[in-house]
């Protein structure tokens, strides 16, 4: 990030900043990051829709409609209010957790869907999408925080990343099934990432690349049909950056592998 070589830690530029970026402590109090994945899912919803009508849709800035701008508004909020009362839908630690954040994907996309225009068909063409938001879910929850003291087996994490493999192969093949571009290969430019990660020594890097693509694989997909959502995306993503930068001294989210792999054995 150029702005960490222009404004390093330490010089006043960089605490004149901080002071200013702090002024959206309230904002990132919502948790903004989580809206990547609540946007996606709810897109996705119209996305099969359009799909059924049309399959041949691309870079269509007609898809934007007042419908899905309130959805987008209100559901990040909706989600953090569960989230801070749920905490199975942070964590996938249990059979009960993978039923409930299953549940709350296939909410999302019934709404991005439009219950008014929703039907059996587009509930099966959805599954692969919910299966695959199951799956980000489950990646997240593999903790690589470096400050835990307590190295990380890989006999631990190779349960849910088996688990993961198996999603996204699962929700690739249903979309090929479904005849659905979309799903099918976000799931299979997916795949490779948790692969690695399972057969290669065990390192961090491979966990950090798995979070950090489970969320821009499908988001940069949906965006090729739906181009407004850069508009969401990308202002977020860079503001995220920069707020952690001069609040924290680390820019998040971020493409950058940079996780020492000592807590790995």
């Amino acid at each position: 990030m150029l702005v960490e070589k222009y404004i390093p830690q330490g010089t006043q530029g960089y605490q004149s900043l901080s002071r200013l970026f702090s002024n959206f402590d309230k904002l990132f109090s919502f948790s903004p990051l989580r809206w990547f994945g609540v946007w996606a899912i709810l897109i996705a919803g119209d996305n099969v829709v359009s799909h059924l009508s049309d399959r041949w849709m691309y870079w269509s800035w007609n898809s934007l409609s007042i419908y899905l701008i309130i959805a987008l508004i209100i559901f990040p909020y909706l989600d953090y209010l569960l989230n801070s009362k749920y905490e199975d839908l942070k964590q996938v630690n249990s059979v009960s957790a993978v039923g409930k954040i299953f549940l709350y994907g296939f909410c999302l996309f019934i709404v991005g869907a439009n219950p008014l225009y929703l039907s059996l068909e587009a509930l099966y063409f959805g599954l692969p999408y919910i299966l695959f938001f199951l799956v980000g879910h489950i990646t997240w929850g593999i903790s690589i925080n470096s400050g835990n003291s307590n190295k990380l087996l890989k006999k631990e994490i190779a349960p849910n990343l088996c688990l993961i493999i198996l999603g996204s192969l699962t929700a690739s093949i249903l979309g090929y099934i479904n005849d659905d571009p979309m799903i099918s290969t976000v799931a299979a430019v997916f795949l490779p990432f948790p692969l690695v990660a399972l057969f290669f020594p065990i390192a961090i890097r491979h966990l950090q690349r798995c979070r950090i693509y489970v969320v821009f694989i499908p988001t940069m997909f949906l965006s090729m049909r739906y181009p407004w959502l850069l508009g969401l995306f990308c202002p977020l993503f860079i503001l995220s950056r920069h707020y952690y930068y001069f609040t924290t001294g680390k820019p998040h989210p971020t493409f950058k592998v940079d996780h020492s792999d000592e807590q790995l054995v």
